[in-house]
């Protein structure tokens, strides 16, 4: 491990254990506040090692004790890390996991169980980045708006141009978003962020005039999107069309398409299920298995099909964009304010290198 990382991960660990004793005091003086009580749990858990399984290069599965490692921590207000699961220097693959609505530092640890399933399911030589650094919209009313995204997504460029000096020279890195994550990736895309892959899960969509890929990522970058049977906040399209239908992103298949699925997915949160096809697409993804990867074109209304044959799916879509429609629409990027940034990105992060790898192409 560098000593940049090392320092990094010590300065976490300190802030984290001077947090502890100021809320223990406060508890012992029986001064604490509910949320101080719950911020001190949180806190504690934070600096314990968590027991989880790895799979060895011989395929193996093993228990292993897994450290806490935080590149970042902030146990102030809403609460803010980024923590890394695995050996960041070594992995050949890296996954950057953007969570969504209704997550804080006291969700950190629902947030790493995540990670570590994703970092199993992509295999070894995965380390995977829970990036927990922009202030969660904490119910439906905020996640209708697009502030936190706008706010965060260029945070999320910044350190994913910091992880370049972090990782291996020829590691990959997908960016792994849900639900409103999907916006603030988004963000991370218009502000020049150039990973190898993207994935979106249960997205909301991204802007009301992003309608496919090319509206907003590098032409180097792939998308790749799941949209479940059942998931309601794909249907909304809230901030827009949802990324399941761009034409020139990969929809990958959350269910078997055998048929024999021992766990099927629907609705929204079950993207990451244990020996689900949805994860096991999403594991494909960040090891760059892609042409292992499933594939679905079903319609909203063949996912929320009901007895004589209507759906519930298209109706809701309706409704929303009526509601929406009545919405002061925050400043969004329009097709052309998104083409404007991808080309002012490419000239930043030299566009010089774009042209030389499309001649070789040519």
């Amino acid at each position: 491990m560098s000593d940049e990382l090392a320092e990094q991960f010590r300065a976490s660990h300190q802030v984290l254990v001077a947090a502890r004793d100021r809320l223990q005091a406060a508890v012992d003086a029986g001064t604490a506040t509910n949320d101080q009580r719950t911020r001190l749990d949180t806190v504690k858990e934070l600096l314990t090692p968590v027991k989880t399984t790895a799979v060895d290069a011989d395929g193996n599965v093993t228990e292993v004790e897994r450290p806490r490692q935080f590149l970042k921590v902030d146990p102030e207000g809403q609460g803010r890390a980024v923590e890394v699961l695995g050996d960041l220097q070594q992995a050949q693959h890296v996954a950057v996991l953007v969570p969504g609505t209704g997550n804080s530092l006291d969700t950190a640890r629902g947030l790493a169980d995540r990670g570590d399933l994703v970092r199993a399911e992509a295999g070894p030589g995965t380390a995977v980045v829970v990036w927990l650094d922009y202030d969660c919209p904490q119910n439906v009313l905020e996640a209708a708006r697009l502030e936190a995204a706008i706010e965060g997504g260029p945070r999320l460029a910044e350190f994913l141009g910091e992880l370049d000096d972090l990782k291996a020279d020829d590691a990959d890195v997908t960016v792994v978003a849900h639900s409103y994550g999907t916006d603030v990736a988004a963000q991370a895309l218009l502000a020049g962020a150039r990973p190898d892959r993207v994935v979106m899960t249960g997205s909301p969509g991204l802007a009301k005039d992003i309608d496919e890929a090319a509206d907003f990522m590098h032409p180097e970058t792939r998308l790749y999107t799941e949209r479940a049977p059942g998931d309601y906040v794909s249907y909304t399209e809230w901030h827009g069309t949802d990324p399941a239908t761009f034409p020139d992103a990969v929809r990958m298949a959350t269910s078997d398409p055998s048929g024999n699925d021992a766990a099927p997915v629907q609705w929204h949160d079950e993207y990451y299920r244990l020996n689900s096809e949805a994860l096991r697409n999403i594991g494909r993804v960040v090891r760059g298995d892609l042409t292992s990867i499933t594939t679905t074109k079903t319609s909203r209304a063949e996912e929320t099909k009901l007895v004589l044959g209507t759906s519930w799916g298209d109706p809701l879509n309706r409704v929303v964009r009526l509601a929406s429609a009545g919405v002061a629409a925050l400043t969004k990027p329009s097709r052309a304010s998104a083409s404007a940034a991808q080309i002012a990105a490419n000239r930043a992060n030299g566009a010089d290198r774009i042209s030389r790898s499309e001649g070789r192409r040519r």
